[in-house]
């Protein structure tokens, strides 16, 4: 008998409830095979939703906790829900598990169908930070030909899903039309589900981060592999600690 495969995904926005986190794992089980268990955490202890480079900075702690938790647990690798792939450094280097964020794998996977592609992110506020994120990924920024946005608040991208669907064929087709793109990636996992239609319609191929991040996790798994420490070596022994506080912005 196959071992299971087990995978954590854990989602930096606070508060999501068991019936919004399994709905995303219902649809994640489609890419990935029948031995391979998925289970999704939220934030608990802070009060963030990913929606910036300070919420990313504020949320990387408790990320680096769960993700401990999840190698102590057995899980044999670690996704972080978000396109701004937040902590993964520090991840990688607290354990011997692989971690993989969602920007990283969407933007590897969108290189092997193209020779370029387009960014659709979720508030125009947030282009000059995703701009620079395609950086860390190792991906070459020359190809990456335009990000845009569809403007939507992050708390309403699933309360109507054909509102966020037909925005992101507009600004898909501005991409397509205007940018030159040949690939498309969705640049807020919060998108999940909605790239097929997308794709569709505007005649590309359109990369589903959460997707993408899951089914290239269970490859890495797969063939037995992980980050390696030569990259990312475990930090000096010794407890850390840091006091819990608030940041409000006016």
């Amino acid at each position: 008998m196959e071992r299971l495969i087990r995978i954590k995904i854990i989602n930096p926005d606070h508060g999501m409830t068991e019936t919004e986190m399994q709905e995303r794992i219902e649809i994640l089980k489609g890419v990935v095979g029948q031995d391979t268990e998925l289970s999704m955490d939220c934030l608990r202890d802070s009060e963030i939703c990913i929606d910036s480079a300070l919420d990313v900075a504020l949320a990387a702690p408790e990320i680096l906790q769960q993700t401990i938790r999840a190698e102590k647990d057995g899980y044999d690798g670690v996704i972080l829900y978000c396109l701004s792939d937040p902590a993964v450094a520090a991840c990688r280097e607290a354990v011997h598990i692989p971690v993989l964020g969602g920007g990283q794998a969407a933007l590897i996977t969108a290189c092997g169908l193209g020779y370029n592609f387009s960014l659709l992110t979720t508030s125009r506020l947030r282009i000059p930070e995703k701009k620079e994120f395609v950086r860390t990924t190792g991906v070459d920024p020359d190809r990456l030909c335009s990000i845009r946005s569809v403007d939507l608040p992050m708390g309403d991208l699933r309360k109507n899903l054909r509102e966020t669907i037909e925005h992101l064929v507009r600004e898909g087709q501005h991409c397509v039309e205007e940018d030159g793109a040949q690939v498309l990636v969705l640049g807020c996992l919060s998108f999940l589900g909605m790239a097929e239609e997308v794709s569709e319609r505007i005649g590309i191929p359109v990369i589903d981060p959460a997707k993408a991040a899951v089914a290239m996790m269970e490859c890495l798994i797969r063939q037995g592999l992980k980050h390696s420490k030569k990259a990312y070596p475990t930090p000096p022994a010794g407890q850390r600690t840091w006091a819990a506080g608030q940041v409000r912005i006016h």
